[in-house]
């Protein structure tokens, strides 16, 4: 299965054919394009520096087979003269297209997917990129400290862009991602010169996810392609798993609570959801919901949790429900042993 092709693993022919398009999509894709010149460049070898980059004459030698000429400007030094070549080298290093093998960089064990499963290369490329930062991976000293904000709310941008029929303004890409750094950073909205460079990084943002094949631009609207759309969907996914983590239970009923506490929380994220929800309503409400669900249910985990939420309540409050509580047999003997004295050492 690891040699076939994404198409090839496909179930139906519509879900192949779709595949298929997708791979033919990923061949007009600019990054794509300069990783394939790359690891042609790079072939059965070429040396290495100890630090594992490109010598500068092979650097220098990158850029004039990407088109990267506007980059030789003065004397090149090393690699990092050329933030360009660095950037896509480091980034073909990153998705193991290239690889660093004794003195020399070679093609890497993901390089044939470059010609043999563009799709599978593309996806590659794509969350590596996206995984690492979109400004700042791959990038040395030529960025502010607040791109790994930025580079945070990628996921964020693209599920609100699916969910927004997949596209958005570009001038509402920028009030977006502005607003996330004036609140991240404790900026002033009114702040003219921050804002002026965050617009100009939601410029190369852009730029980077058109280079890359996710979105592309028409006239003043950003919009996700085919190719984009399957990040995008993974995004609005994982968006819409984070809001549940963030699930506020103040509102549940008690058997809810008891049962998300128990299944889907760590101790101390459940205690915090029982105080909250007890501190939420009266005393003497709360001591009655919370009897009610532990008597409907029969785990111990759940019987646990809820006799930790009726500590939290007045006594004079918890007493009574405690009571009615001992009457069922098996929280009788979880009750007498939360409650009996520790035992003395001999």
């Amino acid at each position: 299965m690891l040699d076939t092709p994404v198409a090839g693993l496909m179930e139906t022919e519509e879900e192949r054919a779709a595949a298929e398009e997708l791979s033919r999509q990923t061949l007009g894709v600019t990054a794509m394009s300069r990783l394939r010149a790359l690891v042609a460049f790079v072939g059965g070898g070429r040396p290495a520096t100890q630090a594992g980059n490109l010598k500068p004459a092979d650097a220098v030698a990158v850029a004039v087979a990407l088109d990267m000429r506007g980059a030789l400007s003065g004397e090149v030094r090393s690699m990092d003269d050329l933030p360009e070549v660095a950037h896509i080298f480091r980034w073909a290093m990153a998705a193991e297209f290239l690889a660093k093998r004794g003195t020399k960089v070679v093609a890497g064990h993901r390089a044939r997917d470059l010609e043999r499963d563009p799709l599978a290369a593309w996806l590659k490329a794509a969350i590596t990129l996206l995984d690492h930062g979109l400004l700042d991976a791959f990038r040395r000293g030529w960025r502010k400290s607040y791109v790994e904000l930025i580079d945070a709310e990628v996921g964020g941008l693209l599920a609100a862009m699916f969910e927004e029929s997949g596209a958005m303004p570009l001038g509402a890409i920028g009030d977006r991602v502005w607003g996330q750094v004036a609140h991240g950073c404790g900026f002033d909205l009114d702040d003219d010169a921050e804002h002026r460079r965050v617009i100009q990084l939601v410029g190369v943002m852009v730029a980077q996810l058109t280079d890359i094949g996710i979105v592309k631009q028409d006239h003043d609207d950003v919009v996700l392609t085919g190719l984009g759309g399957i990040l995008a969907t993974a995004a609005a996914m994982t968006e819409s798993d984070d809001e549940l983590d963030e699930l506020d239970l103040v509102d549940t009923d008690a058997q809810s609570l008891l049962l998300v506490c128990a299944d889907e929380t760590e101790p101390a994220e459940a205690s915090g959801h029982l105080l909250a929800w007890c501190q939420a309503r009266p005393a003497d409400e709360a001591a009655e919901e919370l009897c009610e669900a532990m008597l409907d249910e029969d785990d111990p985990g759940v019987w646990g949790l809820g006799l930790e939420a009726l500590e939290m309540l007045e006594p004079v409050v918890a007493e009574p429900a405690i009571r009615r509580l001992r009457a069922h047999p098996g929280l009788r003997s979880v009750i007498a042993e939360r409650t009996a004295p520790p035992r003395q050492s001999p």
